[in-house]
């Protein structure tokens, strides 16, 4: 009985999670964009700290 409680739950929180995804895409796309942008001056930064102890 609980496996199938958590089974319901599992795909109710899955559907809900789906369904805002797709509702608020262009958030989405933009916290991707911010997201992306960070881990590119990271690794920009590093790039250059690493040609600073050579």
């Amino acid at each position: 009985m609980k496996k199938l409680i958590l089974a319901f739950l599992g795909s109710f929180i899955l559907i809900l999670g789906v369904t805002l995804v797709l509702a608020w895409w262009p958030d989405v796309v933009s916290l991707f964009r911010g997201c992306l942008g960070m881990a590119l001056a990271l690794a920009g930064l590093l790039i250059l700290y690493s040609l600073n102890q050579k």
